[in-house]
């Protein structure tokens, strides 16, 4: 693809009276790694879709690069495959000139090995039809890949192997996932939704969820200061109270610590199930490792939702 793979010029989108978002303008280039932010109904799957051209703007301009060619996974994607062929066949005829060996090479890297090829699409578990989804797109991927959602229904070892084939790619990437690590480790860029709007911020997610956390907590910490520091008589119901548009900014980042908890939680679970079946020592090693990143993300988020609970309740 050329320079720029896409550019949304005053883009706005709406479903009839409903308005979803307005205002966007940003470029993504080649070779980005474009996480799209924000909470969830804030508009990320409808700009994903714009981006792969499933779903028209509703006024302003979206131009697609020279040269580049999207691949879109959808959260459902899944749904789209034929149920009664068989893996092996299927892939074959995505990749007609691949030999078996190169088929059953992709196919083992997203952990269907041995027989479990020869299965056919049908009686695959949720989990597994959206693994062999990914496998199918990456082996032949677009330049522009747009993926949706791609880490629902799998699990650790699933996510790991797909990072590292998204890490591996060399294209241009814009993705949406709940999974912090999945997003840390991957996105080189941030564009987030939120109140309607669409902004784009030019570093890692790392960095993006730092400077939030930043712009939370300082008056987070100001307004507790206060709170303490002066008798409760001596001070209004207006200086006492932070500005409502904060407030609900703090609200909606409580929700989302509340689903990443629930999100780590359930992974942490699977990991340590996961743990109790041995298959080799580097795997549980690699295991081992997820495992502590997780639970100190857990650790992390937990501090953050009592202080921005702390601070709404001081605020109620």
């Amino acid at each position: 693809s050329g320079r720029v793979v896409a550019e949304l010029r005053n883009v706005s989108k709406s479903y009839g009276a409903k308005h979803v978002f307005s205002g966007a303008n940003f470029l993504i280039e080649r070779g980005q790694r474009v996480a799209l932010a924000g909470v969830n109904g804030a508009g990320k799957s409808t700009l994903i879709k714009i981006l792969a051209g499933a779903e028209p703007v509703t006024s302003g301009e979206y131009t697609l690069g020279h040269n580049a060619e999207p691949d879109y996974f959808a959260q459902d994607q899944y749904k789209e495959l034929d149920v009664e062929a068989r893996m092996l066949d299927d892939l074959g005829m995505v990749a007609p000139r691949a030999t078996n060996t190169e088929l059953r090479t992709i196919l083992g890297s997203f952990l269907f090995s041995e027989d479990d090829v020869f299965k056919r699409i049908g009686v695959l578990s949720g989990g597994e039809r959206n693994r062999y989804a990914l496998a199918r797109m990456l082996m032949m991927p677009g330049n522009f890949l747009l993926l949706d959602e791609p880490t629902n229904h799998l699990d650790m070892r699933a996510k790991d192997v797909l990072l590292k084939a998204l890490q591996d790619f060399t294209g241009t990437l814009v993705f949406v996932s709940h999974d912090r690590y999945f997003l840390e480790q991957l996105a080189t860029r941030v564009i987030e939704v939120c109140g309607g709007e669409v902004h784009a911020y030019p570093y890692s997610y790392t960095e993006y969820v730092r400077n939030k956390e930043e712009a939370v907590v300082m008056p987070v910490a100001q307004a507790l200061e206060t709170t303490v520091a002066a008798p409760v008589l001596e001070i209004s119901d207006g200086a006492r109270r932070l500005n409502p548009i904060k407030l609900r900014k703090m609200e909606e980042r409580r929700h989302e610590i509340e689903e990443e908890v629930t999100r780590l939680e359930a992974e942490i679970a699977d990991g340590e199930q996961s743990l109790a079946n041995f298959v080799s020592m580097e795997q549980t090693q690699q295991e081992h490792a997820l495992l502590a990143t997780r639970r100190a993300e857990l650790d992390a988020l937990m501090q953050e939702w009592e202080t921005v609970s702390e601070a709404i309740e001081a605020n109620a």
